[in-house]
Parts: C-alpha cells; sequence; structure tokens
C-alpha cells in the first residue's frame, strides 16, 4: 500500500521528566524507562518478560487464560517499579497480538487498572510507520527496506530519499506457524517489494536479532555487536538454511528462542530471497525508539554522526577543543579524505579526548574499547572500528602499545586502515602542538599542495612549534604520503 503519512501517532506534549514506554508485543512485554524525554543515548531501566501473548491465537483468535496472566503479572512488577522510580508520564502501546484478539478486553481492561494508564492499541500502519521512524531517528537510511519481524507480525517499510515512501503490516511473525508456500504468497502480495531489489535491507526485532547473533557465533566475528552488523546476503541465506534446520541447539540462538526459530527463519529466507538486497543489515532499534522521536518536538531523522556524542564528552579538559581542531583539519583533507570518511571526522574530533584522564599507556586501547562499546545506534561496525583505530593512533602513535585486535582490523579496507591511522596521527600532532587547549591553535592554518602539507603558523604559534611538535607534523606528513613545509607568517592572518 502506499503511505499517507499519520499526522501524529501520539498525541503527546511532555515536560522534562522521565518517560517509561511499555511495548506489549506478541513475544514479550517491555518496560523502558528514559531519563529527559528519551533524549539520552541509553535509558535509565531496560526490562523484557517473555509473555508471549500471541502463541495459538492464530487458532483461536483469543489470547489464552495462560498469556494474559503471564503479561499482568509482568505489568504488576512494572507498575511498581515506574512509581518507585517517579515517573510521570507512562506510555503503554499494544500491538500485533492484543490487536488482533477477539478478547482483548480481557487483558486490556485489567492491564490499564493495573498502570493507571489507557494502553494504545496500534493500527498496523500506526506499528509499521514507528518501527520505521525508531531507526531512521538513530540511523542514517538513504534507500532501503526496513523489516520489523515480531512475534505476530511482519512491518515492512520501503525508505526512498530518507523518506518513508510505502509500507504494510502482515500478520506473520515467529509465534504464527506458515510453511513456505504461505509465506511466499504473501510476501509477493506486496508488489513494490519484488520491485525493489538490490536496496539494504535493514532487519529489526528479536528474529533478526538472532541471526545475528548466530552469525557471530558461527564465524568467530570478532566484536560482539549485534546492531549495525551487516551480513552478506548469501551468508544470510545459507546461516538461515541451517537454522530450519536445527532441532534442539543452534550456536548463537537463545534457547527460548528455539522453539520458533524455525519458522522465524523461513520468513526471514523468503524475504530476502524476494528482494534480494545488497546486503542485511541488523539493527536494534524498535516501536519505542520511534515513539521517543514522536513525541520529542525536535526529531532527529537521518542523524549526523555526532549526535549525543556531548553525553560522552561532556568531562573534555577544555570546552571548544574539538570543533576548533576539526576546523584546522578541514581545509587540509577536503582534497585527501574520500567522502564516505568526511561523516566520521567530525566525531573522530569530538572523541579526540575520551582518555586524557587514563593512565598513559593504557590510554589508546582504553579510548578503542571505549568506542567500540559507545551506545551510539547510528554507526556501522566498520565505522565503529574506525573511529576506535584512529583514536588508538591519537593516543600511542606510532608505536605498537597494546594493539588492537587484528581481527577486528581486518573488518577494515586498506584505505580505510591508512585513513583512520592518518587522521589519527593528525590529531596527535594537534595536541602536543597546542598542549590539548584550543586557545594554543589560533595561530595555524593546515593545507595541502602539491603533494606537500603546508603549515602556517603566525608569531605567536612559532613560539610553540618546538622538535617535538615538528617531529609529529612529520609523521602525520608521511602518514598521508606528503612532504611537509613550514611557514612563518604574521601576515597570513
Amino acid at each position: 500500500m502506499s503511505f499517507k503519512k499519520t499526522s501524529q501517532i501520539l498525541k503527546i506534549k511532555l515536560k522534562k521528566s522521565k518517560i517509561a514506554i511499555i511495548d506489549i508485543g506478541s513475544n514479550s512485554v517491555r518496560l523502558v524507562i528514559y531519563p529527559d524525554s528519551g533524549k539520552y543515548p541509553y535509558p535509565l531501566f531496560n526490562e523484557r518478560i517473555n509473555c508471549r501473548l500471541g502463541e495459538k491465537i492464530h487458532k483461536t483468535n483469543n489470547l489464552s487464560v495462560n498469556s494474559i496472566s503471564r503479561a499482568l503479572k509482568a505489568l504488576q512488577r512494572f507498575s511498581i517499579i515506574i512509581k518507585n522510580m517517579e515517573v510521570k508520564h507512562v506510555i503503554p502501546v499494544a500491538t500485533a497480538a492484543v490487536r488482533n484478539a477477539k478478547n482483548n478486553k480481557e487483558f486490556i481492561l485489567p492491564a490499564e487498572k493495573i498502570l493507571s494508564s489507557k494502553i494504545r492499541i496500534l493500527t498496523k500502519n500506526q506499528e509499521a510507520e514507528l518501527a520505521a521512524l525508531g531507526l531512521l531517528s538513530n540511523f542514517p537510511v538513504k534507500n532501503g527496506i526496513i523489516a520489523d519481524l515480531g512475534g505476530g507480525s511482519l512491518e515492512l517499510i520501503l525508505i526512498s530519499k530518507g523518506k518513508i515512501k510505502k509500507l504494510v503490516s502482515l500478520d506473520i511473525g515467529h509465534l504464527v506457524p506458515v510453511d513456505q508456500k504461505e509465506v511466499l504468497q504473501l510476501l509477493e502480495s506486496v508488489k513494490w517489494l519484488e520491485k525493489s531489489k538490490n536496496l539494504k535491507l535493514y532487519g529489526t526485532g528479536g528474529s533478526f536479532r538472532s541471526l545475528g547473533s548466530a552469525f557471530i557465533k558461527n564465524t568467530s566475528y570478532p566484536l560482539y555487536l549485534i546492531h549495525g552488523l551487516s551480513i552478506n546476503t548469501e551468508t544470510s541465506v545459507m546461516l538461515l538454511d541451517k537454522m530450519i534446520e536445527a532441532k534442539n541447539k543452534f550456536p548463537g540462538i537463545p534457547q527460548n528462542r528455539m522453539p520458533t526459530i524455525k519458522n522465524a527463519a523461513n520468513i526471514m529466507q523468503n524475504l530476502i530471497l524476494l528482494c534480494d538486497p545488497k546486503k542485511v543489515i541488523i539493527c536494534g532499534t524498535s516501536i519505542r525508539d520511534g515513539i521517543v522521536s514522536e513525541i520529542n518536538p525536535s526529531k532527529i531523522i537521518n542523524p549526523d554522526k555526532s549526535s549525543n556524542i556531548k553525553y560522552f564528552t561532556k568531562n573534555q579538559r577544555f570546552s571548544g577543543m574539538q570543533n576548533t581542531i576539526k576546523k584546522i583539519l578541514d581545509p587540509f583533507l577536503e582534497n585527501l579524505i574520500d567522502r564516505k570518511f568526511k561523516r566520521l571526522i567530525k566525531l573522530a574530533c569530538q572523541l579526540s579526548d575520551i582518555s586524557w584522564n587514563e593512565l598513559s599507556d593504557l590510554r589508546g586501547i582504553i579510548a578503542a574499547d571505549r568506542i567500540l562499546s559507545l551506545p551510539l545506534k547510528n554507526l556501522l561496525h566498520n565505522e565503529r572500528i574506525w573511529l576506535a583505530q584512529t583514536i588508538f593512533h591519537r593516543y600511542v602513535g606510532l608505536k605498537d602499545k597494546k594493539l588492537m585486535s587484528k581481527k577486528l582490523l581486518n573488518l577494515l579496507s586498506e584505505d580505510e586502515k591508512e585513513t583512520a591511522f592518518a587522521v589519527g596521527i593528525g590529531l596527535r600532532f594537534l595536541y602536543t602542538f597546542s598542549a590539548g587547549n584550543p586557545k594554543n591553535l589560533d595561530g595555524m592554518h593546515l593545507n595541502s599542495k602539491n603533494k606537500t602539507l603546508i603549515c602556517k603558523l603566525n608569531s605567536k604559534a612559532k613560539i610553540l612549534f618546538d622538535s617535538n611538535a615538528e617531529r609529529r607534523l612529520e609523521a602525520f606528513a608521511n602518514s598521508c604520503n606528503l612532504k611537509y613545509e613550514v611557514f612563518f607568517d604574521e601576515q597570513c592572518y
């Protein structure tokens, strides 16, 4: 179906305060509590309880007594947590299982009484739109297909030029047993899907995360991080084949997902075969992220890589240093750095002093480890590793102090390795020269001409330019395969 945007999915206005989102799904009920309207990169509290509201609903069209009981017990626990955390705004939403059940009032009425709050039952379009918004508000997607596979439904959203173009919600999920023929018929009914080949497929939901976990475990992938993981299409299909054939156990798949993993793998494999994507990218976003974006007046769609980074750099030594070094590097890097790296350089500059207060011998490896584990949702794995390698060299320079894992570095292309090294060495030069203080960079200008790094310094900057600074300038030029020249000119500013 064509997409027509809902004017506003959740008509809520919030002041700056904690909010609790309760996501009542077909497989699990989850509580997430955010500080300050969800504007921080990770929540205060996040808990998921498997209640399986959607089990057997395909046979009876009703929620079972047992599943209702499990879900109500989960909500009783959540209610106490919310109260004792003094959360003012509670937003409970329900998806496919509650939406499709004829007897949903048997759950909704006591649930609303427990929570003292009305539960919003999302329509199919609203669920699909929030799933898309959750990804787009965290992750830079220009063109692609978003697939959110839950227990009771599969949302498919076509993204074109960074915006939702089409969306649909299908009543199939890992809790709804369907054979391959049924899955294929449903997918083929989405006419735009087969016409949208060779795009990236962004998979969200627990089933896609299980695929990511299985890939990491079965291939000895060196970075155990599911969000932002890219998997080759052929590899995805082959791995899903093995998951379909698995019986009691499969490496990387949680034991509680094994009873339904064959069904989930069947759906994912048919989807991948039909839309034939460039690659499959596993994403950890959800409709909860969509709700956070929807309720905030300043929505962030297709964010710059530096979003939320102020949270991690608030303890920097000198205010303004990160912006200053970026302004100095930009004119020089303009002709040397490929466009795909430019959007990362601002973030590299902002993270460049992240380990200033650690032990000097360990700063490089600590900085790299921190960057690899930062809870930022807007980075692919190679981008995250590039940043870690860049800041590693900012601290260790040319030395081999506890090198980063070679397996990790092998996920980067040779060009990416060289660029990370060069930018890191450039940052090291600027920090050495300035003592980490932006005021000491006022008289410096960098540029490149005729395969030469040109460094211009005014009279004040000349005094700071000692042999140690020159040695590191030379290292920076060498890392860029350039010669270097220094000019002292009071008139160049």
